[in-house]
């Protein structure tokens, strides 16, 4: 299955961008959790590394979130669905503030906000 520039398999999901970048996980993997700060509840681990990821662009990250999903339910991997949502919610407040952050610009040239 393929979804954007993830295939998934039996054996997980992998990264087949054009990039030289590569990221790929084990589907035993996949229901790992993280607390990314003390005090906050648990999110899963490789939604947030991949987050991280400079090298993805949002849409490879929705992707990405589509493919977990795909892949951790074919290969009977447990899934909470409190702990997708609360992760989905946590990677949305980042890409908002890293796109806060970027000056806006037209065919490279910057604007005023």
């Amino acid at each position: 299955m393929k979804i954007g520039n993830w295939t998934i398999t039996e054996t997980g999901i992998t990264w087949n961008g054009d990039s030289v970048n590569r990221l790929s996980i084990e589907s035993a993997q996949l229901p790992e959790t993280v607390i990314i700060e003390e005090g906050m509840p648990t999110m899963y681990k490789w939604i947030m590394l991949a987050t991280e990821e400079d090298w993805l662009t949002e849409d490879d990250l929705y992707d990405f979130n589509n493919a977990f999903i795909y892949a951790i339910a074919s290969s009977g991997q447990p899934f909470d669905y409190e702990t997708f949502d609360r992760t989905l919610s946590y990677q949305y407040e980042l890409l908002d503030e890293e796109n806060e952050q970027q000056p806006a610009s037209i065919f490279g040239l910057q604007l005023e906000k």
